[in-house]
C-alpha cells in the first residue's frame, strides 16, 4: 500500500512548487527537503543594481529572500495539506521501493527528484582565498574586509556573467575568465557577442579561451597566470557551473543511471528506475528556474498518469544579463550541424517605433526553415523574454512564420519586431 501518490525530493525552490502542483491535482503529496533552497544571490544583486533601493544591500537581500520564500514555507505547505520533512533521503528497494528520512518510511506510487547541481569547487593550483557568489555580497558593504579591485571572476555561465556585470555597474573593475571560446557557450554566437559588448561597456573585461594555470598571492593581491598571460586581481570569485552533474550523495542515497551530462532521463523525464522522475539542472545544463519549472510541470503530470514528452526545442528561457538574453529553439550552429536548410532574419529595436522613442538598443534573430516553420529565435534587449515567449508559442502551435505578419500593427510594443520579421519572410 502506498501512503502517497507522489513524494517530491528536492534541494531547490522548484521542489515545493512541484508539490503544490501535484496537490492541485488532488494527489496525496509529501515533500522531503534535503537542503534549503539556495538563494539566487546573483539575481538579487542584479535587481538591486537595477532598482537602487534606499535600503542597505544586506537588509534588502534579507527582505527579498523572505518575500520569495513565503509562498513555499513549511507553514504554507501544511495549510495546503502537504507535509514537509527535512533531512537526507535514503531510497531502499526492499521489501519494496521506498524512501527513508528522519526515521520515517515514506511509500509512494511515484517519486520526483527536483535537484539543482552544485557549483563546482575551485580546482586551481596555488594558494588563494576563492569567494563564492554568496560571499561576494557580504564583502560589498563590509568596511573591514571590502571587495578589492580588480575582481577576477571565473566562469562562463549565467551566474558568472550576471555577477560580473552587476559588479561592473557598481564601479568595480572586473576580469571575467572564460574557459570556453565564448561567454554563454550554449547560446547563439552572435547573441553571446552582443552580451559581451554590454559587459565591456560595464567595465567587464572578458578573457575567452582562458585556463588558469596558477595563482600566486602577494601582500594585497594575487598574480593569476593563464595560458594567455598574467592578470592581477584583488579578489577571486569562483562561479563555474558544473558541466557533469551528479546527485549529491550527502543529500540523497539512490542508485540511478548517469551520463556524461548528468542524471539520465527518458523524454517523459523518467529515470532508470521507473518509479522515479527527475527535473532540474542535475539533468545537465543551466541552473535556471525557467527550465526547471517547465520540467517539473511535465514530470508531475507524468508521475500522476500522463505520458507527455518534453520538447526542449520549443522551450524558451532567459539569461539574466542587462539587458537580458532570451532564446528558444535551435542556434545557427546546431541547425548547420543537422544540415537543416534555413535562413536568418534580423531586426533591431531602432527599427521599431518604441525603440526609437525610448532610444533603446536591442537585437533579434529568427531562424526560419525553407518551408516557413520557425526553428529558433535569439534576442538581446529589454523585454526580450516576453517577445521570445510569443515566438515560442508560435513554434508550439506549429504556426508558420507567414501567419505572424499581421503582428506589425502593434507598433507600440517590442513584439512588433516579430511581425516585421515575418513580413521579411513573405517578401523574400
Amino acid at each position: 500500500m502506498a501512503d502517497y501518490d507522489l513524494v517530491v525530493v528536492g534541494n531547490n525552490a522548484v521542489a515545493p512548487w512541484a508539490a503544490i502542483a501535484a496537490k492541485e491535482r488532488s494527489a496525496r503529496v509529501a515533500l522531503i527537503a534535503v537542503a534549503p533552497a539556495p538563494i539566487p544571490y546573483h539575481l538579487l544583486l542584479r535587481q538591486w543594481v537595477q532598482t537602487q533601493p534606499s535600503m542597505a544591500l544586506a537588509d534588502w537581500v534579507e527582505a527579498m529572500t523572505s518575500r520569495l520564500q513565503a509562498p513555499y514555507s513549511p507553514a504554507k505547505l501544511a495549510s495546503l495539506g502537504i507535509e514537509q520533512i527535512d533531512g537526507i533521503a535514503q531510497f531502499k528497494t526492499k521489501p519494496q521501493f521506498q524512501v527513508h528520512c528522519q526515521n520515517r518510511v515514506l511509500r509512494a506510487r511515484r517519486y520526483l527528484l527536483c535537484l539543482d547541481a552544485d557549483l563546482s569547487a575551485p580546482d586551481v593550483p596555488g594558494s588563494a582565498d576563492w569567494l563564492s557568489p554568496a560571499q561576494v555580497l557580504t564583502r560589498l558593504e563590509n568596511p573591514h574586509q571590502p571587495l578589492a579591485d580588480p575582481v577576477l571572476v571565473v566562469g562562463d555561465g549565467p551566474v558568472a556573467v550576471s555577477l560580473s556585470q552587476s559588479l561592473g555597474r557598481l564601479g568595480h573593475s572586473v576580469h571575467l575568465v572564460c574557459p570556453q571560446g565564448q561567454i554563454l557557450p550554449g547560446e547563439d554566437a552572435e547573441a553571446a557577442w552582443r552580451v559581451q559588448a554590454h559587459l565591456e561597456a560595464d567595465r567587464v573585461n572578458s578573457h575567452t579561451h582562458s585556463q588558469i594555470k596558477n595563482v600566486t598571492p602577494s601582500s594585497s593581491s594575487y598574480q593569476v597566470t593563464t595560458n594567455q598571460g598574467q592578470l592581477m586581481a584583488g579578489s577571486l570569485v569562483w562561479a563555474v557551473e558544473t558541466t557533469s552533474a551528479i546527485i549529491n550523495p550527502h543529500q540523497i542515497a539512490v542508485d540511478l543511471r548517469h551520463t556524461a551530462q548528468g542524471l539520465w532521463v527518458n523524454p517523459q523525464l523518467q529515470t532508470s528506475r521507473s518509479q522515479v522522475y527527475a527535473c532540474g539542472s542535475v539533468l545537465g545544463g543551466y541552473t535556471l528556474a525557467d527550465i526547471a519549472r517547465h520540467e517539473a510541470g511535465i514530470a508531475v503530470n507524468n508521475a500522476l498518469g500522463a505520458r507527455q514528452a518534453i520538447e526542449y526545442g520549443i522551450l524558451p528561457w532567459a539569461i539574466p544579463t542587462m539587458p537580458e538574453l532570451a532564446r528558444v529553439g535551435l542556434t545557427e550552429t546546431l541547425a548547420q550541424q543537422a544540415s537543416i536548410p534555413f535562413r536568418c532574419f534580423y531586426h533591431t529595436y531602432q527599427q521599431s517605433d518604441k525603440g526609437q522613442l525610448q532610444d533603446q538598443t536591442g537585437w533579434c534573430k529568427v531562424l526560419v526553415h525553407k518551408n516557413g516553420q520557425i526553428l529558433g529565435a535569439h534576442m538581446v534587449g529589454i523585454g526580450a523574454a516576453e517577445v521570445v515567449h510569443l515566438i515560442a508559442l508560435a513554434m508550439q502551435k506549429r504556426c508558420p512564420v507567414s501567419e505572424l505578419a499581421g503582428l506589425g500593427t502593434f507598433s507600440s510594443s517590442y513584439g512588433s519586431l516579430v511581425g516585421q520579421i515575418a513580413r521579411q519572410w513573405c517578401q523574400q
